[in-house]
C-alpha cells in the first residue's frame, strides 16, 4: 500500500510539473543607464508624475495629456517636431520605483509591439547617485525595429539632459 501511494504522488506531481512552462528571458533591443547626482527618491518624485515628462524633456515634448478609459490609463504626447504619440501606461510602481509603457500609435510599419521601462534605483556605490534603468522590448522586423530603438534612445537622451538640468 505505502509503495502504491508513494508512486500515485509521484504521478501526480509529475503531471502537475509537466504543464509548468519553462521561464523564458527576455532580451531588451534597447538598454541604457542614466546616472544622476541625486537621490533615488528625488528623481522617482519627478519621472513618476507622467505629465512631468514635459518639464525634463529638455525641449523635446510640447504637451503631454493624460487620460482614463475605464481602467486604462494613456499618455499623449505631442513633440517640438509636431508629430504624436500615444502610449498606453501599463503600470507605475510606487515601491519598486519603475514605470512601464506601451507605445499604441503610431509604430513604425513592420513593429508590431514596443513597451519601454525606467527603473529608478540607487548606485551600488553611492546612495546619493540615482540610475535609472531604461529598456525597450520591440516585436516586429528586425530594421523597422532599429529605427525606433534609435528614435526612442535620442528622446531618452533628452529626457536624460534635462533631468540633469533639473536636479544637479
Amino acid at each position: 500500500m505505502k509503495k502504491l501511494l508513494t508512486l500515485l504522488l509521484i504521478c501526480c506531481s509529475t503531471a502537475v510539473m509537466a504543464q509548468m512552462q519553462a521561464a523564458q528571458r527576455v532580451i531588451p533591443d534597447y538598454t541604457h543607464e542614466t546616472q544622476l547626482k541625486s537621490t533615488p527618491v528625488k528623481v522617482w518624485r519627478i519621472i513618476r508624475d507622467l505629465p512631468q515628462v514635459k518639464e525634463y524633456s529638455n525641449g523635446t515634448i510640447k504637451e503631454v495629456t493624460i487620460r482614463n478609459v475605464g481602467e486604462t490609463r494613456y499618455r499623449d504626447l505631442v513633440f517640438a517636431d509636431g508629430h504624436k504619440r500615444t502610449d498606453e501606461i501599463e503600470q507605475v510602481h510606487e515601491q519598486y520605483k519603475f514605470f512601464v509603457f506601451h507605445i499604441l500609435e503610431p509604430l513604425p510599419a513592420g513593429v508590431t509591439k514596443a513597451i519601454v521601462t525606467a527603473l529608478v534605483e540607487s548606485s551600488p556605490n553611492n546612495d546619493d547617485v540615482a540610475v535609472i534603468r531604461w529598456s525597450m522590448i520591440m516585436e516586429g522586423d528586425k530594421s523597422a525595429r532599429k529605427a525606433l530603438v534609435e528614435s526612442l534612445s535620442a528622446e531618452i537622451a533628452s529626457y536624460e539632459a534635462g533631468l540633469k538640468k533639473m536636479l544637479e
